[in-house]
């Protein structure tokens, strides 16, 4: 019997660098420090022949299809950053891999599915939307289904979308073809932390089973992967492809500022992983006339009760807004004057980079991979143990003036841009890809 599984959640942390396994054309040693895409995004090296022709099956003409599992997605956006993640390796890779999406058919919390019919093609993939009572037939029958020549799963513990599927490979019962499994931070301490004892033992139950035997892990940074080999074995196979950014936008307007005054922008869902009543607490005793506008789906309920409760009580004028669609996100983090995240853990932070690249300045936990902001003049990231550290950014950043923030705006611009324009960071993603599909073949596998 496949092994219950845990809610879902995600994270990351620093730790020093590790070796990774040779898998295919991937070189995938480590070159990190530990203060990740902060000081360095180049987080491991790739082989830089890797080209869109490695992504043929067999010498085959024909690019290579992948079959990928995600609990949502486009036009979706209250599922956050995996939507994001695969929206961005469709844009980059989606003109050299066929990409097959199979998803819900509406989105996270939504009781009505989405307008539109139920298979077509969104941003250059297509997707397949399920309802909720076909979900698990569908895919089996998916599954089963030859035409597909690697199966990608962008969850560790969703049910439906990861469990239900190796499962059905464990028992011989689909079309066998190489697996990739994206945690997407899922193994991380801050999200480990959150229903501890139910996930830690999943996990042991899982590994005795071999649900998880003969995958090729996608792993964010060399911290993920660390994470990954602590609780699957030093054999796993692990190749580091950080998350794809967006082509990176033009150059924000300068900022304007009045020194005594501080607007915030907290844009995420609200759950207690991410920490906004932390941020609601770190407010209490700052000066000055701090605005914090909270911009997110409240997937929790008691916990966005027990936040707006302690709204009430802060200094700070906390206003909720709700969810923000994808499209206007740029916009709103580019009204405030800082991106305020305190987050227990993210394996990648698609919305630090979102912040960056509309010139907001960050003001972050440790527990991201985007470090060593305060010594290049961008921003902060801090210890959760310390909140004197994050009462003395806030200060500062009330006092700040308009020119003093416009500085910090630019930097931070300039920072994500030359991430985002990093040919490296789109060669180790189509690096993963190729070294699956170099051993599939095509149509060697057979459904049992």
């Amino acid at each position: 019997m496949i092994p219950r599984s845990p809610d879902d959640v995600s994270p990351d942390l620093a730790a020093p660098p590790i070796v990774l396994r040779d898998a295919g054309d991937v070189r995938a040693t480590s070159g990190a420090d530990e203060t990740g895409f902060g000081a360095n995004p180049r987080a491991t090296s790739v082989d830089r022949s890797t080209s869109a022709d490695a992504l043929r099956i067999g010498g085959d003409a024909e690019a290579g299809t992948i079959l990928t599992l995600i609990d949502y997605y486009l036009p979706g956006y209250k599922g956050g950053g995996p939507i994001r993640t695969l929206a961005n390796i469709v844009q980059h890779l989606g003109g050299e891999l066929r990409f097959r999406i199979v998803t819900r058919d509406r989105d996270l919390g939504d009781a009505e599915p989405y307008a539109e019919g139920a298979r077509r093609e969104v941003g250059g993939a297509e997707v397949v939307y399920l309802a909720p009572g076909e979900m698990r037939r569908g895919i089996a029958r998916l599954l089963r289904t030859p035409g597909h020549d690697a199966l990608y799963l962008n969850s560790l513990f969703s049910a439906t979308f990861t469990l239900w599927p190796l499962w059905l490979r464990l028992v011989g019962k689909i079309h066998r073809v190489p697996v990739i499994v994206a945690p997407r931070g899922e193994l991380s301490p801050g999200a480990l932390a959150f229903k501890s004892t139910k996930k830690r033992a999943f996990l042991i139950a899982a590994r005795r089973l071999g649900l998880y035997r003969g995958v090729v892990w996608q792993a964010s940074s060399p911290v993920e992967a660390e994470e990954v080999r602590r609780w699957f074995g030093p054999a796993a196979t692990v190749v580091v492809a950080p998350d794809l950014p967006p082509p990176a936008s033009a150059a924000p307007p300068p900022r304007t500022k009045r020194a005594g005054e501080l607007r915030l922008a907290f844009v995420s869902r609200i759950d207690r992983k991410k920490n906004l009543d932390g941020a609601i607490r770190l407010l209490r005793d700052v000066p000055g006339s701090v605005v914090l506008d909270v911009y997110g789906p409240e997937e929790d309920a008691a916990y966005a009760a027990e936040c707006r409760a302690l709204a009430k009580e802060s200094n700070a004028d906390v206003r909720f807004h709700g969810p923000v669609p994808p499209e206007r996100v740029a916009e709103v983090l580019r009204e405030a004057d800082a991106f305020f995240f305190p987050t227990h853990g993210e394996n990648f932070g698609h919305v630090v980079l979102e912040a960056l690249l509309a010139g907001c300045v960050p003001l972050l936990s440790d527990r991201t991979p985007w470090r060593g902001l305060e010594a290049k003049g961008i921003g902060w990231d801090l210890p959760l143990d310390r909140p004197e550290a994050f009462r003395a950014a806030l200060a500062e950043l009330v006092a700040m003036d308009g020119a003093g923030l416009a500085a910090r705006s630019e930097r931070a611009w300039r920072h994500a841009a030359a991430f985002a324009g990093d040919a490296e960071v789109v060669a180790r993603t189509r690096g993963l890809f190729a070294s699956v599909l170099a051993g599939a073949g095509r149509g060697g596998g057979k459904a049992s």
